[in-house]
């Protein structure tokens, strides 16, 4: 059982507590799921450009919460080898166009 945070004095405490809350699983969940946000939503484009996006701008949210201490750091190093790999492949695809 968890007590309610008590010194909670700006959202960067809450951030934190619900992390610790949680074990630590929280925001690399949250990075999860909103890479699988993006990755859909940039599905009108071709499979390469949509996970190269969404990989890059996770790798970025993942780099500020790896600064702020949210994430610990084998997360957002996962998250640079993920948006190397789409970037990889974006630039091995047939298409040309980019």
């Amino acid at each position: 059982m968890y007590n309610y945070p008590t010194n909670i004095t700006s959202l960067s405490d809450l951030a934190v507590w619900t992390n610790n809350v949680t074990g630590g699983i929280f925001w690399p969940m949250a990075l999860f799921g909103f890479f699988c946000i993006l990755f859909f939503s940039f599905k009108q484009y071709p499979t390469e450009k949509a996970f190269a996006a969404s990989s890059f701008i996770t790798m970025i949210i993942a780099i500020m919460l790896g600064i702020i201490g949210l994430v610990s750091p084998y997360v957002y190093v996962g998250t640079i080898i993920l948006a190397a790999i789409g970037l990889i492949a974006l630039r091995s695809s047939n298409n040309k166009e980019f």
